[in-house]
């Protein structure tokens, strides 16, 4: 797995991957044991930079239990082995599934509370309202029959008056019934539109916490670390920060934002640091 070819490789299946245009939720990158020069192309720095581009979350799972790889700090997420990589997302996607059927569950039981109330509230008017009914005619019926009985000369008249108020009474009930059903009704649709505003709300949250990491990732990446006037020194093709590694006397190559600068060392000295100390 060592070598420019194989990093082209692994490159180029990054980018297959970006290009067919399905949108993953993830990225995997593991590595099922081997030897430890193995474990050297996931420091190059074009992989690295790469997986911290990369518009999908990586997650890698490389399997070495002491190093830290460069793709590891570049990643979204980084465990030890492919097997706690597939434990991080299963236990993720359990996760948000269990928080969608909490939400859904409490739609469903909000609805039914609320849908219970407003049910009894109806089935009570109901009750009044036939009662109510039968009452005002019993009442009518009975003022009828002694009138008719003490004006039989005015019965028509007396039949027609009744009848009438009857009438204006049973359009009154009738009509403050249908008013007090669409005020109900009103509620019903306010509290259903609560509902979908809360949903977006939440969706809108999770999204921007979501743009948040995206904007820190990319924050450390290498290129912006050269950016702000920092280098990384090779020696013998390898990157390093130790003065032990580098004698007097060896070529190095000093690689800033947009130049490589080759050079040649002709003396050690040793500096604490102050000058950059923030």
């Amino acid at each position: 797995m060592q070598g420019d070819n194989n990093a082209r490789l692994f490159l180029n299946k990054l980018i297959e991957v970006y290009q067919t245009g399905i949108s993953y939720d993830a990225v995997v990158i593991t590595r099922g044991g081997g030897a430890q020069s193995d474990f050297l192309i996931f420091d190059n720095y074009n992989i690295g930079r790469a997986v911290a581009k990369f518009p999908i979350p990586i997650i890698t799972g490389i399997g070495h239990q002491k190093d830290v790889s460069i793709t590891d700090m570049m990643a979204h997420t980084n465990t030890k082995t492919p097997t706690k990589a597939a434990e991080f997302i299963i236990a993720h996607n359990r996760s948000f599934e269990m928080g969608l059927l909490a939400v859904q569950q409490n739609i469903v039981i909000k609805s039914q509370q609320l849908f219970l109330r407003h049910f009894k509230i109806l089935e009570e008017l109901k009750k009044n309202i036939s009662l109510n009914t039968r009452t005002l005619l019993a009442q009518h019926k009975e003022k009828l029959s002694f009138s008719n009985q003490r004006i039989a000369a005015n019965v028509k008249d007396i039949l027609h008056e009744h009848q009438k108020k009857l009438s204006l009474k049973i359009q009154f009930t009738a009509q403050t019934s249908q008013n007090l059903l669409r005020r109900k009704n009103s509620d019903i649709e306010h509290l259903a539109g609560n509902l979908k505003l809360f949903s977006r709300a939440c969706l809108r949250s999770k999204n921007l916490h979501l743009e948040h990491m995206q904007k820190s990732i990319a924050l450390m990446s290498p290129q912006n670390i050269l950016k702000k006037g920092y280098a990384i020194v090779k020696a013998n093709g390898k990157i390093t920060s130790r003065a032990n590694d580098i004698k007097e006397g060896e070529d190095i190559e000093v690689i800033l934002y947009d130049t490589i600068l080759k050079s040649t060392v002709k003396e050690k000295i040793r500096h604490d640091g102050r000058e950059t100390d923030l």
